[in-house]
């Protein structure tokens, strides 16, 4: 009498599924399947997301340096692009990059008060320096 075999697959459940070699390769094979048709997917998209992400990365690189005036330039012409380009395909960029120009010209405006600010009070030591030396 010919002996079946049969696999235990342990999966992440308790229980333990009882299933034979044929009924194991149809179905990896089938998730195989759908494992290629969602990278299909994710490949066709991934050009567009691709260059978002790059020239967000590039701001946010440009951030955590604390270069504001070449972030603030990056995105207001990347928004450029995205406005000017074909409206389906920069459609879903124009709003993150807008939101991040005016996030990004407001702490360029804070890094320049904050800089006039240490300027002035540095000036202020000088002169008061000066004054003490006139006494």
């Amino acid at each position: 009498m010919a002996k079946k075999n049969r696999i235990y697959d342990f999966d992440d459940e308790d229980d333990i599924v009882v299933i034979d070699k044929k009924t194991k390769r149809r179905l990896e094979r089938a998730k195989n399947r759908e494992n290629q048709q969602q990278r299909a997917l994710e490949e066709e998209s991934a050009p567009q997301a691709e260059e978002a992400n790059d020239v967000m990365s590039r701001i946010a690189v440009l951030c955590q340096e604390n270069r504001w005036r070449e972030a603030v330039l990056t995105a207001r012409q990347a928004l450029a692009e995205a406005e000017n380009g074909e409206e389906n395909e920069n459609s879903e960029f124009v709003l993150p990059l807008t939101m991040a120009v005016s996030k990004l010209e407001m702490s360029l405006k804070r890094q320049m008060a904050a800089a006039f600010l240490n300027k002035a009070e540095e000036m202020l030591k000088k002169e008061y320096l000066l004054n003490v030396g006139e006494q």
